[in-house]
């Protein structure tokens, strides 16, 4: 009988309540090559699952998920630059995330240039480029972020 794919096991462990087993297995699977394994190791460090928290070594496992075109891994990169407050950083990430098809990265590309740059027509255009064929929750989060955005510009110019 086949073992199941390193990151289904870790998932399974984790599910149980198995933070540290499963981060093991990560860590074996990622320094093997295991692709598929950096994502998730990046969000073990992120969050402190199994491991101590390092958003130092989550952004080293996020970049090698992001080498291997994983847009998750660069909006994830973001969320720590916008935490830390380095908006401009988080929003180089976004547009990366949102080039490998990150939807979700253009709602926070849009709030970013909405509440920390003030800049509503970029903020606009960004909603807008969440395509039908996305996330029905990052569709519905678009449109109503570029309502607001339209009524703000409005208000604006009166």
């Amino acid at each position: 009988m086949m073992k199941p794919d390193p990151t289904l096991r870790a998932h399974i462990l984790a599910e149980r309540g198995l933070d540290r087993q499963a981060f093991r297995v990560l860590l074996g699977a990622a320094r093997a090559g295991d692709g598929g394994a950096y994502l998730n190791l990046g969000y073990a460090y992120d969050n402190g699952l199994g491991v101590r928290r390092s958003k130092r070594k989550a952004v080293r496992w996020y970049r090698r998920a992001f080498e291997q075109r994983d847009g998750a891994a660069a909006h994830n990169i973001a969320t720590i630059y916008r935490d830390r407050g380095d908006v401009l950083r988080a929003m180089r990430w976004l547009h990366r995330a949102a080039e490998l098809g990150e939807s979700g990265s253009n709602v926070l590309l849009g709030q970013l240039l909405l509440a920390r740059l003030g800049d509503v027509q970029a903020a606009i255009a960004a909603f807008r480029s969440v395509g039908s064929d996305a996330c029905e929750a990052d569709v519905e989060a678009a449109a109503i972020w570029a309502a607001t955005a339209e009524s703000m510009g409005e208000a604006a110019e009166q």
